[in-house]
């Protein structure tokens, strides 16, 4: 099985230095669940249903991007992968005021719109 392609990729491939884990992450997909937990890690919020309407392509982006980005968060070495295109800007935390903090939580994302063949 090789990597699903990036819609939003000049190439139509993985970022450099990413196809072994874009290949990892679509042999063994993770539950929609898990992706949800992964991308709250990061600063996103999508819920089950969300990423249900997710293609599979999308699923491996995300999942992948999430964890570079959160083993990076730990001071590890890493390459870092390029957010991909179809994702907003993370939400950065709460604004802090006279020792309160305030602010939504992460950033929510939305349904892949489907396009029927």
């Amino acid at each position: 099985m090789t990597a699903p392609k990036r819609a939003d990729g000049p190439s139509g491939a993985p970022p450099p230095g990413f196809k072994g884990a874009y290949e990892r992450a679509a042999r063994s997909p993770i539950e929609p669940r898990v992706l949800s937990d992964l991308l709250a890690l990061v600063g996103y919020h999508a819920s089950v249903e969300v990423i249900d309407t997710w293609s599979s392509e999308r699923r491996v982006e995300a999942e992948v991007y999430a964890v570079n980005v959160h083993g990076r968060a730990s001071d590890n070495v890493l390459r870092r992968h390029p957010k991909p295109e179809w994702l907003p800007d993370p939400w950065l935390g709460p604004e802090w005021t006279m020792g309160e903090v305030s602010g939504p939580g992460g950033t929510p994302l939305s349904a892949e719109e489907k396009h029927e063949p």
